[in-house]
Order: structure tokens, then sequence, then C-alpha cells
């Protein structure tokens, strides 16, 4: 079956993670058809299973679209950071699914229990039924919990991993503006893998800024199960311009791994973090336990003994259940990090992938990329960005280009990164929620 060569432009731009613009210019919004000639299930609503959702509706026009999602607003994570220190107002990071339904996509606002992959169905928490020929599950992660002794679901009700949007940030932030100057902030950062791997650092540097600010005797201490970090020079080259980073008066102090900054436990009588190196007191604990996939992925069988979801790496497709993918954060798809980018990459990917192999299409080679910015205060960003290339014989996305911000730009260098954050925050809402 041949395509016009405005079709595979545009099947060429949905493979990547660039060209959101593009799609947008050549794909026409399809009208739903009477009669539906296959039909997708997607569960979860963030922003891989609604860029997935929304990317298939307009290559075709001919799927049912279901998308299971128990929560009716979306709480995402990006620049969640800025509502946590009082840069940003809650509503700003909250989204709705009217777009999706205006589109002609089902939205249930259900929670799935279970996938019966022979039967093709999924079931609901009220006992129906929904029949799929491809099913996409983008439900994202779980946490470790007992990997820290002392921690658990619920002492993280009063110690919050805040590691997602909504009530968990609103404790931290509640907590950060109730500690008394001169108490401590600490940070407990967990090893690989972990959604958004820069995200402990940005969140470090923008509490700084808020303790610099707002209570200058404190400091938030960053306790690290890593002997190294993601942009690590960036960030520590801004702590020590902004946050007087590796002197006594630092608002901001990093303890890696070799320095004894594991965390093992947590005295919450205490208040204290019980590390390689000793006890760590601190008057607001951040404990970002270890991550794994969520727990509807474990129990349906998706998760490998690692911990995530292992996928065919072109189209995205669980290498433990047939007919059902897997794209977002639960995801195994070394080497493509944990990211709201890396996410809507693969929810491209995956709906180019599903619509080629249901009308008997070849299978175009993916092309990954993701980009990654961190704020580190007032008009000053950093950036990693990294382009892949696909290793179809290991199953592997290998690293072929990364870019980081360089150290010796400009102070506009840094204004114009920080725009770039903001900039591809909006792009990145309006590809999955319109």
């Amino acid at each position: 079956m041949s395509m016009n060569p405005q079709r595979r432009r545009l099947l060429r731009w949905l493979a990547t993670g660039i060209g959101v613009s593009s799609i947008r210019a050549l794909a026409r919004p399809a009208e739903p058809a009477a009669a539906y000639s296959y039909a997708v299930v997607v569960i979860g609503g963030g922003f891989a299973g609604a860029t997935f959702a929304r990317t298939l509706r307009r290559l075709d026009g001919n799927v049912r679209i279901t998308l299971i999602e128990p929560c009716r607003k979306y709480h995402c994570c990006p620049l969640g950071v800025e509502y946590l220190v009082g840069k940003r107002d809650e509503q700003t990071l909250v989204f709705g699914y009217e777009q999706l339904c205006a589109e002609g996509i089902e939205v249930v606002h259900r929670k799935a229990r279970s996938i019966d992959a022979k039967r093709k169905q999924v079931r609901l928490a009220d006992g129906s039924l929904l029949g799929y020929d491809r099913c996409v599950v983008a439900t994202g992660i779980g946490y470790k919990y007992d990997s820290i002794t002392g921690y658990s679901e619920a002492v993280a009700s009063r110690v919050p991993h805040a590691w997602g949007g909504g009530e968990q940030l609103r404790l931290l932030k509640r907590q950060l503006e109730a500690m008394p100057n001169g108490g401590n902030v600490l940070i407990s950062v967990p090893v690989d893998d972990y959604r958004c791997p820069p995200g402990p650092y940005e969140r470090a540097s923008l509490i700084a800024d808020y303790l610099k600010t707002h209570k200058p005797d404190s400091r938030v201490i960053i306790l690290d199960a890593k002997p190294r970090f993601a942009k690590q020079a960036q960030f520590e080259q801004a702590w020590k311009r902004f946050y007087g980073y590796g002197s006594e008066q630092a608002n901001i102090q990093w303890i890696g791994a070799l320095q004894g900054g594991t965390v093992h436990g947590f005295d919450e009588a205490r208040g204290q973090l019980l590390t390689e190196g000793g006890p760590v007191s601190g008057q607001v604990i951040n404990i970002i336990a270890p991550q794994q996939a969520d727990d509807f992925s474990r129990r349906n069988g998706l998760a490998a003994e690692h911990g995530w979801c292992p996928v065919d790496t072109q189209t995205l497709e669980s290498l433990l259940v047939p007919d059902v993918h897997v794209i977002g954060d639960a995801a195994y798809a070394e080497k493509l990090p944990k990211s709201a980018f890396a996410a809507t990459c693969q929810a491209r990917v995956c709906a180019l992938a599903i619509h080629s192999q249901i009308h008997g299409l070849a299978l175009l080679k993916p092309q990954y990329m993701n980009v990654c910015y961190s704020l580190c205060g007032d008009n000053y960003g950093i950036s990693v960005l990294l382009q892949y290339q696909h290793d179809a014989a290991h199953n592997l996305i290998e690293i072929e280009t990364l870019q980081v911000t360089p150290l010796d730009v400009n102070d506009e260098h840094y204004r114009r990164e920080a725009l770039s954050a903001y900039s591809m925050f909006d792009s990145l809402v309006k590809e999955a929620f319109g």
C-alpha cells in the first residue's frame, strides 16, 4: 500500500520527538467515523496517554479510542517545583480532557482493574468490560516504600515524596512555609531509574532560592544514593553563583554516595534520615523513594523482575503480554530516560506503529529524542538534549548525540534556556490536552 509524500512526511514527524507544530499543520483533526474498524483502549491519562490518544485520532478517524482515567483533572509534574516555592499558581498545572472528548475520544473516569489478554478485555472497577484490538498502558510509576526502613505509604502521607502533583506537593509546600528560619530541608534521592533524573536537583535549586529570600539561615541538604548526577557541573556552577555552594554559609549542600549520602532508614520520631554517613536531622524531610512500574502494570504481568515493563523499542509493544503496549514512565526503553518529553515521544511512536500494524503498512524506523530543561533560579535555566539511534538488533535506544548547556555562556543564554523551559511545557500541554 503506497503513501503520498505528504502523508509519509507526517508519519516521519510523528515518529520523532520533535515537529509538534508540523504535525499540527500537516494533519487535520479527523472526524470519527460512524462505524469503527478497530478499537484501542488507553489506560492512563497523563502526558503519554493523552498524547497517544490524540495522535492516533489524527492518524485515523476509523478507530474507537477509549481512555480510562479515574481522575477528572490531571495534575502534572513538570514545573511543579515553581508551585512548591510560590512562583506559580497550582491551577496552571491542572488540565482536563475536554479537548479529547471533542475529538471523539471517549474518556471514562473509572479505575482499570485488570487486563485479560486472551479475551482482549479490560475490566474496570465497576465490573464493566471494554474490548480492544490493542491496549495501551500509560499508568506511570510506583514507589518502593519498603526499600527505606521506617518509610511506608502511610508515612508518606505525613512525610511526602511529592513526586507527583496534587496533595503530596501541597503538603510539602505547607511544610516549607511553616518551617522556622534556621531549619534544614532534607531531600533523599534514589538510585536510577526514577522519573525525571534531574528533578531532585532542580527542586533543591528552587528551594535554596526560596530559603535565601525567606529563611536565610536555613539550607537544603541533598542526600544522594548516587556518586554523580545529571547536569552536575551545570547545577553546581549555578549553586556556587547563587547559593554559596561549597561555603559554610551555603543554602544548599550535596552529599553523594561516596560521601555517605545513601539513605537506608528514616526515624520519624527524631526527624532524621539514617544514611551511610550517619543520621542527618531535618525540620522538613522529602523522601523521594526508589521507583518501579506502577501497581497496575506489575499486577497485570507487564513488569519484569527489575520492576519496569520491557517493550519492543520499535513499537512499544510489551515483550510479556501480546497486543498490549506500554508507554511513558513505566516502560523499560533503555536508554531513554523517564520524562514528560520522552513519554510524549514514545506516545507518537506507538500511535504510528499501531496505525501501521492495523493497516498493513511497513513500520518506519523510530527516531527518539529527549529534551530536559531545569530551572536553577530566576531567569536561569540549563538543559540537556539527547538524540538517539534505534538499534533494532539489540532492542536498544542508543544515545547518538548529547548536548548540555556550556559552562561558559552569558546570562542571556541562561535566560533563554529558562524561557525555553516554559515554551516546551506549553507545547507538551497543548499537544496532550489541547
